[in-house]
């Protein structure tokens, strides 16, 4: 069942300021069919992350994803039909499975992130639910909760989604997204202390493919 709470329930703190610690490059994993890859860009993008994506670092970005590429941390693979997609997330150097995406196109529904017993990324399956008012922009919102901490993706702004997570009452930003490369590719930026990485990519493969994508 949809979870009982509204992003408006959590007001936003504006003093704390998103930091991330990591940036992955998730290279053709928008919309896409078979394969995609999600490159770990941690400490190697020379410019700086000021509050939003400039295209300077974006740029940077992707020219260090394109010397990494045959590196990935992870392979995303995909299989399904019109309706749901399941999408397998494993280690690229090791080939262990890292977790399932079942995903949902319909605006009913939900889709969920499941992962293998004693993952070190979720004790339990991570479930999306779209929450917020009737109105098209209230609508773009999906929530989900691990380890009894609510999330948020607000995907109001168009081209960048940003994840928040709600402590003390209050929304605190923890991720951001952006797309690049004609559609198909992303920038993720997140703070690795307040948000698993694992957690944060799944869900926001599934923003990229599923009811509320991005080019929506």
């Amino acid at each position: 069942m949809p979870h009982p709470f509204d992003p408006q329930d959590f007001p936003l703190n504006e003093d704390v300021v998103l930091n991330p610690t990591q940036v992955f490059y998730l290279k053709g994993c928008v919309h896409f069919k078979t394969t995609a890859k999600i490159i770990d860009l941690s400490g190697r993008v020379r410019q700086p992350f000021s509050g939003d994506f400039s295209h300077a670092f974006l740029d940077d970005a992707e020219q260090v994803a394109r010397k990494q590429e045959d590196s990935p941390a992870y392979e995303i693979k995909s299989s399904g039909n019109m309706m749901r997609t399941l999408k397998t997330i494993t280690d690229a150097q090791s080939g262990d499975k890292v977790c399932d995406l079942n995903m949902t196109f319909v605006s009913f529904g939900s889709s969920v992130v499941r992962f293998p017993p004693e993952s070190k990324h979720s004790r339990h399956e991570v479930e999306l639910w779209p929450v917020g008012g009737s109105g098209h922009d209230d609508a773009k919102h999906e929530a989900f909760v691990r380890h009894s901490i609510p999330y948020f993706w607000d995907m109001t702004r168009g081209r960048v989604g940003i994840l928040y997570k709600c402590l003390n009452q209050q929304r605190v930003e923890v991720g951001r997204v952006a797309g690049y490369g004609f559609d198909k590719d992303v920038v993720l930026v997140i703070n690795g202390d307040e948000i698993d990485d694992v957690v944060a990519i799944s869900t926001c493969i599934i923003l990229l493919n599923g009811r509320d994508a991005m080019d929506a």
